[in-house]
């Protein structure tokens, strides 16, 4: 019988996933002997990988499902769109695992009429979740505030009176559900006191709530990651430039996959002036960075003097942050992540996912844009003055050791 402690992790990939490699990489210090298991969904599983973890996928949850309905349904319903860190098999287990599962919750109607609405947003895998612990067995559960796997693993975690322990990796604005769930998690992981908040607005306990900050922040104050970061500008040759970074992101609207539906058109349209803005300033040099689940849905232009194209798998984020002078974003982390490293940050406000969900501007920690036209002189106007506003969200690069505290805890 095997009487070691386990902890199940789940995350998916982009930010989430960058919150909980480093909380385990310190459980392994603080507690030798605890099995820690983490799922890794969608581009999570490369970037675990990535950084030396073996991770689990759905393609090694075909066991605890019905193989081939998983095949007949994930093959169906797999278009071909995927992230080339994504394989082909993955994509078709997640998908055919998380369908099935639609239909042993809402039968073969009422599943077609949710995967019809929402599509993989509508994913809750809770058969799954269940089958999954009764197989660990884990004596402790930390998920990230993402639904669909992540939320279904901490509600079945709830439901069975396993300990757990939830990670918000933001500001917890209205359009997360994590802050309306009905059972709230036993412990829950903010990065600073308006958010808890909010959350104890939303009926959670007081004392559950603690104010860590976010772990995949700590890597900004790395030494290491600061050497990368000067390496990088010296292989580019940009020592005398002052590099910008446009970290963007596709548009929440229908027909976002493609160029002319609105989803790309506007990163594309701030990547196109960005590149002009460049070429006619010799002291200016641009990255571009999409996010790790949509970058190669972007067109790729061609290769231009002092423009670097970041390709998410190949690249840390953080080296890439440190090594720029100003970033631009709609209303990505990195955002926040580049203020609390000092950097200066643009918000784009006229962006349709900064109105419909949150932006950095209105929250302290970016200067507004309100159009593409504005967006030169602001750059200007910022790289003269090199001010930040990290403001309330603040770190201190020891989240990790908060939150890993919290789990060790948790398992007391």
């Amino acid at each position: 019988m095997n009487l070691r402690r386990t902890a199940l992790f789940v995350a998916y990939g982009g930010g989430h996933i960058s919150m909980v490699l480093p909380v385990m990489n310190r459980l392994k210090f603080l507690l030798p002997d605890l099995q820690c298991v983490l799922l890794a969904v969608t581009t999570g599983y490369a970037k675990a990988v990535a950084a030396g973890v073996t991770p689990i996928g759905y393609k090694d949850l075909l066991h605890l499902a019905d193989t081939q309905e998983v095949e007949h349904w994930g093959r169906k319903l797999y278009t071909g769109i995927s992230s080339p860190d994504v394989s082909k098999a993955e994509s078709i287990a997640y998908l055919g695992i998380n369908y099935l599962d639609l239909i042993a919750q809402h039968g073969e109607t009422g599943a077609a009429a949710i995967y019809a609405q929402h599509g993989r947003y509508g994913f809750k895998p809770l058969h799954l979740m269940r089958r999954l612990l009764d197989e660990i067995r884990p004596h402790v559960v930390v998920t990230t505030n993402s639904p669909r796997s992540e939320r279904a693993a901490l509600e079945v975690a709830i439901e069975r009176g396993i300990p757990n322990v939830g990670m918000v990796d933001l500001f917890a604005q209205d359009e997360d559900s994590y802050i309306d769930q009905v059972s709230k998690p036993d412990w829950t992981c903010v990065i600073a006191q308006s958010v808890k908040q909010r959350l104890v607005e939303r009926g959670f306990a007081d004392e559950s709530v603690v104010v860590t900050g976010n772990p995949a922040f700590d890597g900004l104050f790395s030494p290491t990651n600061r050497v990368q970061a000067c390496n990088f500008v010296e292989h580019l040759g940009w020592q005398s430039l002052s590099p910008i970074l446009w970290a963007g992101q596709v548009e929440p609207l229908q027909g976002a996959m493609t160029q002319s539906g609105g989803g790309l058109k506007l990163a594309i349209e701030v990547e196109t002036a960005l590149r002009d803005l460049i070429c006619s300033q010799e002291n200016l040099a641009l990255i571009i960075r999409y996010h790790p689940s949509h970058w190669h849905a972007f067109p790729r232009f061609p290769d231009r003097h002092r423009v670097h194209f970041s390709v998410p798998s190949s690249e840390p984020i953080h080296p890439i942050i440190l090594s720029t002078k100003a970033v631009v974003v709609q209303n990505s982390t990195v955002g926040l992540e580049a203020a609390v490293a000092g950097i200066p940050v643009v918000s784009l406000e006229y962006s349709p996912s900064v109105q419909a969900s949150f932006s950095l501007a209105c929250l302290g920690v970016a200067r507004p844009c309100n159009s593409i036209q504005a967006l030169p002189g602001i750059l200007h106007s910022m790289l003269a003055d090199g001010a930040a506003m990290p403001g309330q969200f603040a770190s201190d690069g020891h989240a990790t050791e908060r939150v890993a505290k919290i789990v060790q805890n948790a398992l007391s």
